[in-house]
């Protein structure tokens, strides 16, 4: 047993963002010191001291690293060769049992010639402040296997939540379930829970990832199905269980990374899906409830898995009436989950939450430098409780951009009124200075084969979105050279891929049908002597975007 306390008073400072006038509680459990876990897809479990329940938390979010290391017990790489599912537990004791309860699951990237965050390691943020009543005491916990180095920790920010949690508990048993049974209904029955007499509010939480390659299609990993949700006689929630990845901030990978899949990507969180189901219950009643999912075909897609956690979070009353919080920062930041997208010199992108119980129509927003002239947004819109939307702010002034800033937003009157809570209405995030580039350069490309260049364009443009430059039609096995010319200011390259692979050749191929493999492609950014100033990888997915500066 191990655990680490920090109190970090003021403010706490990440990767990506500050946390102002509030403070907050780390918790470290797992380290890159710890050793790697023996044993196939081995682990790491701790039993650690987390917070008594005496405190208030507006939020707890778990931030898990994972680093590439020889030091790793997996197999012979750095990090693991292939993609492993993996999830973060905690065990409570039930009865003469123990149960486990999902706070989040993962998938490792393709770890060959994987270069990910460096001795830093790469994070992911999780935001679990449903699961605050187990996070109290000495809490039995497993996250990550052997395949890459491990640092978990959680952050438990001091203040009031949007509306307490009451309990969380499992509708059904975390674990793998084959499709058949699930269609069949053999498996996941319906059941009757009774709510809790004392709540206010309710939520079902799902995750829900798709393994195995079965039928023409490879279900479950490659097949899009439809899963359902009925409570008392009705459906009450239908969704489908599929994501895009080609746009995956871990790249390029080993292996067949960009190719979208049911609920995960290679080095993503698996997709969680949240269904309010306030108002459709009422406290102390009993609930009937039956997941279901579409029917299989006879076509021996039957025979693959769902990894599946299906949990009901009870709260008590919401807390404010008018309220609001920034949720995120997309850009400008330094997260790694946004360095797709980053660093900026356009429009910033942020995430807003309705906090508060009224209907949010309106929401002042000033964002700007820290050090420069700051900007101001009226949003409108509409959103229910606990409701979030991206917004895409106007271009603030730049020109004070010379070295790593700092951006600052701030929101106020919602609804066109005083904010119940303040504490949750700044945020900042370290800008990264764009790449500086010459006036005059040479775009250089070089087309790969078997009638895929049609699917590649690319685009120059300005600050403000303008297209300076372009090449939107390309020919096979072609090397292409456009030189551009511009003057001070920030620019963005965007070569994109309509099929979402990349220029790189088809090797999956080389065993099933070696004449579809083809050739690799290039992308560089060369001087007018020929001079190769930048490259780019061809192995990109869906594309490439690149943010520089000229002066």
């Amino acid at each position: 047993m191990k655990s680490l306390f920090l109190t970090l008073v003021i403010f706490f400072f990440t990767q990506s963002f500050i946390l102002k006038g509030q403070d907050t509680v780390m918790v470290q459990t797992f380290t890159f010191d710890d050793p790697s876990p023996e044993g196939w897809g081995a682990p790491y479990r701790g039993i650690f001291e987390f917070p008594s329940g005496e405190q208030s938390w507006e939020k707890i979010i778990m931030i898990k690293s994972l680093k590439c290391d020889s030091a790793t017990k997996g197999d012979k790489y750095p990090c693991g060769e292939w993609d492993y599912l993996t999830h973060s537990l905690v065990y409570l004791p039930k009865d003469d049992m123990v149960e486990a309860i999902q706070l989040g699951s993962f998938v490792t990237p393709y770890g060959k010639r994987l270069k990910m965050g460096g001795a830093k390691g790469w994070k992911w943020y999780y935001d679990v402040s449903d699961y605050e009543p187990i996070l109290k005491g000495f809490v039995d916990i497993q996250s990550g296997n052997n395949q890459e180095l491990l640092d978990l920790k959680f952050l438990f920010i001091k203040g009031t939540p949007p509306r307490n949690v009451i309990s969380i508990e499992n509708v059904y048993s975390f674990g793998t379930y084959k499709y058949e049974y699930l269609a069949d209904d053999s498996v996941l029955k319906p059941r009757k829970i009774v709510l809790n007499k004392n709540a206010s509010g309710f939520k079902l939480k799902a995750r829900i990832s798709g393994h195995g390659h079965f039928g023409p299609h490879n279900c479950c990993e490659w097949d899009s199905k439809t899963h359902t949700y009925a409570v008392g006689e009705w459906e009450q929630f239908r969704w489908n269980v599929w994501k895009d990845c080609g746009y995956n901030p871990i790249y390029p990978q080993g292996g067949t990374w960009p190719f979208d899949r049911a609920g995960w990507c290679p080095g993503t969180m698996v997709d969680e899906y949240n269904f309010e189901l306030t108002g459709k219950v009422f406290p102390g009643d009993t609930m009937l409830i039956d997941y279901g999912i579409e029917m299989y075909k006879d076509n021996g897609e039957k025979d693959g898995e769902f990894r599946m956690s299906h949990q009901l979070v009870s709260y008590g009353p919401p807390n404010f009436k008018n309220d609001a919080r920034i949720e995120d920062i997309i850009v400008p930041s330094s997260k790694d989950s946004y360095s797709r997208i980053n660093p900026i010199c356009s429009n910033p992108r942020i995430i807003i939450r309705n906090t508060g119980e009224y209907i949010l129509k309106s929401l002042d927003i000033i964002y700007g430098l820290k050090s420069g002239v700051k900007k101001k947004y009226i949003w409108g819109g509409e959103l229910g409780f606990m409701e979030s939307e991206e917004v895409w702010l106007p271009v603030p002034d730049w020109s004070n951009l010379e070295n790593d800033s700092v951006f600052i937003v701030e929101i106020s009157n919602p609804n066109g009124a005083g904010d119940e809570y303040t504490p949750n209405n700044k945020m900042t995030s370290v800008v990264k200075i764009p790449d500086l580039m010459p006036d005059e350069f040479v775009i250089y490309v070089e087309t790969n084969d078997k009638g895929r260049a049609k699917e590649n364009s690319w685009f120059v443009s300005d600050a403000l979105g303008g297209v300076l430059y372009s090449r939107e039609v390309f020919q096979d096995s072609v090397t292409y050279r456009d030189t551009v010319n511009l003057s001070k200011g920030y620019y963005e390259f965007r070569l994109t891929d309509s099929m979402e692979d990349g220029m790189n050749r088809h090797w999956w191929s080389r065993n099933s049908d070696p004449e579809l493999v083809g050739r690799n492609g290039k992308i560089e950014f060369r001087s007018v002597e020929g001079e190769v100033i930048r490259s780019f990888p061809y192995d990109f997915g869906q594309e490439l975007l690149f943010r520089f500066r000229v002066k």
